[in-house]
């Protein structure tokens, strides 16, 4: 084939060859743009709820802050007693829950020194009651109301002053509390004044918020 031939035959592929580059492109291009998606809708996250109350002792009435258990005078060593308190809990989450008592306020003017708290001695017990049942301040069966069980757990012995003034310090054991509406739990605070007093602890009190709280 002579040049003039080879340049002519050139000049024709050329423009078909382009032709098909452009078009291969094309294809290329159109195939890349393929695409295929999946998704989850909506995730969204949100925190559960601690919620507690207590019945003051007094049948099935509950709120978040109830007025004192214990208002006892004129005691004399050896004195004893036992008042029952049932705590409502009604959040969304489970947890455990504790006892713990708020700041100790030792009054004897007399004696300083000699504080009543370390004194005052406590057998607390626990028991998960039914959703809907309540413990009377009493701890026997009244009106609405059910006597404390037999079967409990001991959850503190000691005296006040070493029940710890916060959940992190608590002393005691704490009661495990399932996630949902009325999980309730009776509590049975037995307490005696030691026989070891003196006449030092004569007209000395001691005065503590009693608190529950769930973790």
């Amino acid at each position: 084939m002579s040049r003039t031939t080879r340049r002519r035959t050139i000049r024709a592929v050329a423009p078909v060859a382009g032709l098909l580059a452009a078009g291969l492109l094309v294809w290329q291009g159109s195939y890349a743009a393929f695409s295929a998606q999946t998704t989850s809708q909506a995730d969204a996250w949100a925190t559960g709820s601690l919620v507690l109350a207590n019945n003051g002792g007094v049948g099935s009435t509950y709120s978040g802050n109830t007025s004192a258990l214990f208002s006892l005078g004129s005691l004399k060593s050896s004195d004893s007693g036992a008042r029952c308190i049932t705590v409502d809990s009604s959040g969304s989450l489970a947890g455990t829950l504790k006892l713990f008592s708020g700041a100790i306020t030792d009054v004897n003017t007399a004696n300083p020194t000699s504080n009543l708290s370390s004194k005052l001695n406590l057998v607390i017990t626990a028991a998960a009651l039914t959703n809907d049942d309540s413990v009377d301040a009493s701890c026997v069966a009244g009106t609405g109301t059910v006597a404390f069980p037999a079967a409990a757990t001991a959850v503190y012995s000691g005296n006040l002053s070493g029940l710890g003034t916060s959940y992190a310090a608590s002393a005691g054991a704490g009661m495990s509390v399932s996630a949902g509406a009325d999980h309730r739990t009776a509590y049975k605070i037995a307490w005696s004044l030691d026989p070891s007093i003196d006449n030092s602890y004569q007209s000395a009190s001691t005065k503590a918020d009693l608190t529950w709280e769930i973790q």
